[in-house]
C-alpha cells in the first residue's frame, strides 16, 4: 500500500517511490515490531486494506509532548466515502490515549485540498507554509504545517 501511494501520489509524500524500493522486507518488518508507542492504523474491506496512517511520538525531552502523523494514503477506489475520516479519527483517538501527549502535527502538500480540508474538519489549524518543501522532477511543492492541540 505504501508503494502504491508513493507511485499515485508523488506529489503527496516525501519519501520517492525509488527509495522506498531500495528498503527491504525485513527492514519494514522490524519497524513495524519496534513501533510502540508508534502505531500505525490500518481501513480494511473485508481483509483488504484500503488505507494507512502511521503516528509517531517524538522521543526527545524537549519534544515528548507531540507527535506526528505521516503517511496517510486511502486507494483511489475508496476516496470520498469517509475512509480517510474514520482512519484519521480512529488514530487520533488512541493517540489521545496518552495523557501525557499535548500536540499533534501533520504536514500536507497546498495541492492536496482534499487532505487539507479533512484536517482542518478535525480541529487541525494551519501554523505556516515551507516553500518549495518538496521537489518532483523539476517540479516544487510548498507545504502547509498544521497542529491539533489536544490539551
Amino acid at each position: 500500500m505504501r508503494l502504491e501511494g508513493l507511485q499515485t501520489e508523488p506529489f503527496a509524500f516525501g519519501k520517492a517511490a525509488e527509495e522506498h524500493l531500495t528498503t527491504s522486507l525485513e527492514t519494514t518488518a522490524a519497524r513495524f515490531r519496534e513501533m510502540p508507542p508508534d502505531f500505525t492504523r490500518g481501513a480494511f474491506e473485508g481483509e483488504k486494506l484500503i488505507g494507512m496512517a502511521t503516528f509517531l511520538r517524538e522521543l526527545g525531552q524537549k519534544e515528548r509532548h507531540k507527535g506526528r502523523v505521516y503517511g496517510v494514503y486511502v486507494t483511489a477506489s475508496h476516496r470520498r466515502k469517509g475512509v480517510a475520516k474514520k482512519l484519521m479519527t480512529s488514530l487520533l483517538h488512541k493517540a489521545a490515549e496518552d495523557l501525557s501527549l499535548e500536540q499533534i502535527l501533520i504536514s500536507v502538500g497546498t495541492r492536496q485540498e482534499g487532505a487539507r480540508h479533512l484536517y482542518r474538519s478535525l480541529g487541525f489549524v494551519a501554523y505556516g507554509i515551507e516553500p518549495r518543501a518538496l521537489k518532483v522532477g523539476g517540479e516544487y511543492i510548498d507545504e502547509e504545517h498544521m497542529v491539533l492541540q489536544l490539551r
